[in-house]
């Protein structure tokens, strides 16, 4: 891990952006903001909600007052009102006041390349916000997260990094749903590691070695994504030792395209996609970083509620190059 994230750190400090982070006053963030400032990893800016928020001045950091939101609300009555025609002018004064909220306005008006959010806020409200305010990406009908794995030194996978998705988001993805995600990771993958990435699509069958109609949205997905993104390797369905373990891929697919060496691995729904997760990290000894949130416009990264200063740090770097 620490290989991984100290070429990351290397590349966002040549990116030179600027992060919001929206939850100013929790002890996290301001240990990381210290953190990103003493690698210069990022500029940063803060929301003021007016308590103190005792950090020493940097040219790298700035703190806007949560007051200047007001001159946000028409727009934002405006994207609301698109969508709710019950949206009030007074609904939107009162939301725009919400640091989360502030921040989405700011990073749609160019005011900053990223957001990093969620060690208060819930997943749900981030990830609403995030498609609300800043929208999806063309040719993209699918938010979607992913997990980045890697291992300490001394385990058996410490060369290896791996992406599993979707563990956070969407609990049952349709056939086009799972292809966007597939995309998405894969792209992902390779942008952050610099690896081609080698894309599982798991199931409980491999190659038809079952039947069941819960299986036919995986491989409908695994047709589509070939489809739109040829020059890739993807193969499925894949049972997880097919993908992961060379003599079993031997044995059970012996004429796929992945041969036991697969790196991002696509699961059929959310109680599939983060119970491994979990596993992989509590049992397997996984390194998790995550989720982080693709398909937007603009960078809305979102933490888990358990994150450490380190984990925030980390997340920010890589909202600097998604």
């Amino acid at each position: 891990m620490a290989n991984l994230f100290r070429k990351l750190e290397s590349l966002a400090k040549r990116k030179g952006k600027t992060v919001i982070l929206p939850e100013s006053y929790d002890p996290r963030v301001r240990e990381a903001v210290k953190l990103i400032l003493k690698k210069n990893l990022a500029k940063v800016l803060l929301i003021s909600t007016g308590k103190v928020i005792n950090l020493p001045e940097n040219k790298d950091l700035d703190i806007i007052d949560i007051g200047f939101a007001k001159q946000f609300a028409s727009e934002y009555y405006r994207i609301r009102k698109k969508k709710n025609p019950a949206y009030s002018p007074f609904d939107a004064e009162r939301e725009i006041s919400d640091p989360l909220v502030f921040s989405c306005m700011l990073l749609k008006n160019g005011f900053a390349d990223s957001v990093v959010a969620g060690s208060v806020y819930p997943t749900s409200t981030v990830i609403r916000n995030a498609i609300q305010i800043i929208g999806l990406k063309k040719s993209n009908k699918t938010v979607s997260s992913f997990f980045l794995f890697t291992f300490p030194k001394g385990h058996n996978f410490t060369h290896r990094v791996l992406a599993y998705a979707d563990c956070g988001v969407l609990p049952t993805p349709t056939a086009s749903q799972l292809s966007d995600i597939a995309i998405q990771t894969s792209l992902n993958y390779r942008k952050l590691t610099g690896t081609k990435s080698r894309t599982a699509f798991l199931s409980f069958s491999t190659k038809s070695s079952a039947e069941h109609e819960s299986l036919h949205k995986v491989i409908e997905a695994y047709k589509m994504t070939v489809r739109k993104m040829p020059g890739h390797i993807y193969d499925g369905e894949l049972q997880f030792d097919t993908a992961f373990v060379p003599h079993v891929a031997a044995r059970k697919n012996p004429d796929g395209k992945i041969k036991g060496d697969a790196n991002v691995f696509i699961f059929p729904d959310l109680n599939s996609g983060n119970i491994a997760y979990k596993v992989t990290e509590r049992i397997g000894g996984g390194i998790a970083t995550g989720p982080i949130v693709q398909g937007l416009v603009k960078p809305v990264m979102d933490l888990s509620r358990g994150c450490s200063a380190e984990d925030i740090v980390n997340m920010v770097t890589i909202s600097c190059l998604i």
